[in-house]
């Protein structure tokens, strides 16, 4: 028997959440024993934190993922609300157990419905959509900014610190604290926030984990709960946006309701549509809340609401930063400086992989390469040899692929990596690189020096996208910020940019080297991410947004 390590935040409803989940796989899965990892979150440290003025999203899930990607556990349970806009890279939402109750409802001591409130009574919630439909219902009933477990929120309403709170039913369902006091808020007055009333089963994309999480997977659930958070990402709004969706499932059906609202509740928006293909159901009911004007309410909310940021990622990879900036209140334009083209790679090389004792990968794109590679040639990765993972989300790639990694350095650099191999391998090792072509020489320099056997392979190239200075050209025109994830993308466009480039345009970068490499290019460097990874990357955009306007 195996054990599956199931991390989950420590509060009641977590547990009991984690629980449900742990008791569904035991059913479908019953060779495995089932351990729940309590982690605590940013969001349980600063119980008092107000979510909506919070830095970034997923306050309640980020540890969590750490874990995962960090090989800390191998599932983590979420309630499907919580989760990011945009999903972390590496990971992937395997399972969603069947929905419980999506909306909401008012607990009050009197047990009174929401039309039966006193005038200008206080009703308490920490959510900027509840708050707004409580107001568009009801101007004037004061909404109060309430935190904490369901037992602080409702311990609030009996010491009188406010007439009625706000809850959601599924959370109270789990616990089994539905009494007289409860009503039902009817979805005319109150939707539910995207993927609410459903838990979502997180692992990492393509482990053992996912295939055990999959024969849980409920597909009405995922149907709904995909549509609902596809139309957040379609709007940019984010998971604290005073945006409510509620979607359902009938045979192959599937129907979409939605409204938007100001934080007064004084401008509401709404919108709904059924049918099939689900795309078509989500664009038609986005096209229409677009259409009245939902894109200026949402971006109100956000923290970076007015900025105007140009993304030069890859193609492939820059929607999720897109995605999570504009769900934030941004103005984002792309513009890719680079594109990913993979090299050919001799098989008699890739043959001598089990002469070496380390392999050193360090991007998820090294990753993929390297493993599409084996597989054109008919090739595994010798079980013994030991792989190095330049960050979580190079590591998260290697586990998709079947490989644990046994080396990941706290901070993600060659100059870190490269210590800490130093420090692991023996004088005469054999180590094997696979990178991509022009990355930066300190890495081997520092593992030669120390006495060891160093070969690399150059598996991909990042090349400037044709016509690519002219759409630069356009693509600057208003702009405020530009990012960088790699040196590569900073070299690529100052060459296309030329020496007109106005270099008092602020630059934020993903971490010191590539901050290095803008600087060393005559760029102002205004930001750099502490965490070097995308989140990590819109986090320090978000802080000095913050910084700037207190």
């Amino acid at each position: 028997m195996t054990t599956v390590r199931i991390a989950t935040r420590g509060s009641a409803l977590a547990l009991i959440q984690a629980r449900l989940v742990a008791e569904a796989l035991a059913v479908r899965n019953p060779g495995q024993e089932y351990l729940l990892e309590k982690i605590t979150t940013e969001g349980d440290r600063h119980p008092s934190m107000r979510l909506f003025e919070s830095p970034r999203e997923g306050v309640f899930v980020k540890e969590l993922e750490r874990a995962l990607l960090e090989g800390r556990a191998d599932m983590a349970v979420h309630s499907a609300k919580d989760l990011p806009t945009v999903e972390t890279a590496g990971l992937s939402l395997a399972a969603f157990l069947p929905r419980g109750r999506a909306g909401d409802v008012l607990v009050s001591t009197g047990g009174l419905g929401l039309m039966e409130l006193g005038h200008g009574a206080r009703v308490g919630t920490g959510s900027p959509r509840r708050a707004a439909q409580l107001r568009a219902a009801r101007p004037d009933l004061v909404p109060v900014e309430i935190r904490g477990n369901v037992d602080t929120r409702l311990r609030r309403l009996a010491d009188g610190e406010v007439d009625a709170l706000v809850l959601a039913a599924a959370g109270l369902d789990r616990l089994g604290r539905l009494d007289h006091q409860v009503r039902d808020l009817p979805l005319d007055a109150m939707l539910p926030a995207p993927g609410q009333g459903a838990l979502a089963v997180q692992v990492v994309e393509g482990s053992p984990a996912a295939e055990l999480a999959a024969r849980v997977d409920d597909a009405d659930c995922r149907r709904a709960v995909i549509a609902e958070r596809s139309l957040l990402r379609r709007l940019g709004g984010g998971c604290l946006s005073a945006l409510g969706a509620y979607a359902a499932v009938a045979g192959t059906e599937l129907s979409l309701r939605a409204v938007v609202l100001d934080s007064r509740g004084a401008r509401v928006i709404r919108a709904e549509s059924k049918g099939h293909p689900d795309g078509e159901v989500v664009a038609r009911v986005a096209d229409e809340l677009e259409r009245q004007g939902a894109g200026r309410l949402l971006n109100r909310l956000g923290p970076l609401d007015g900025l105007r940021v140009l993304v030069t990622r890859a193609e492939s990879q820059e929607a999720g930063l897109s995605a999570a900036l504009r769900g934030l209140g941004a103005t984002v334009s792309s513009c890719p400086v680079i594109e990913i083209k993979p090299l050919e790679v001799d098989r008699g090389r890739l043959r001598q992989l089990a002469s070496y004792d380390w392999l050193v990968l360090t991007s998820a794109n090294g990753v993929d390469r390297l493993f599409g590679l084996l597989a054109e040639a008919g090739l595994e990765l010798p079980t013994y040899i030991k792989v190095a993972a330049m960050g979580p989300e190079t590591a998260a790639r290697l586990r998709s692929h079947g490989k644990e990694p046994a080396l990941v350095p706290e901070q993600f650099v060659a100059e870190e990596l490269a210590r800490r191999l130093v420090a692991q391998v023996k004088p005469g090792a054999r180590i094997l690189l696979a990178r991509a072509a022009g990355s930066r020489d300190v890495l081997p320099q520092e593992l030669r020096r120390a006495g060891a056997s160093v070969d690399e392979i150059e598996t991909y190239r990042a090349d400037a996208p044709a016509g690519l200075p002219g759409r630069l050209r356009e693509a600057l025109a208003g702009v405020d910020l530009v990012t960088f994830t790699s040196s590569s993308t900073v070299r690529h466009f100052v060459e296309a940019a030329g020496p007109d480039i106005d270099r008092s345009l602020a630059v934020a970068c993903i971490g010191p080297i590539t901050a290095q490499t803008a600087a060393g290019c005559g760029l102002p460097v205004a930001i750099i991410a502490a965490e070097y990874t995308t989140r990590g990357l819109v986090d320090a955009i978000v802080r000095s947004r913050s910084q700037d306007t207190a």
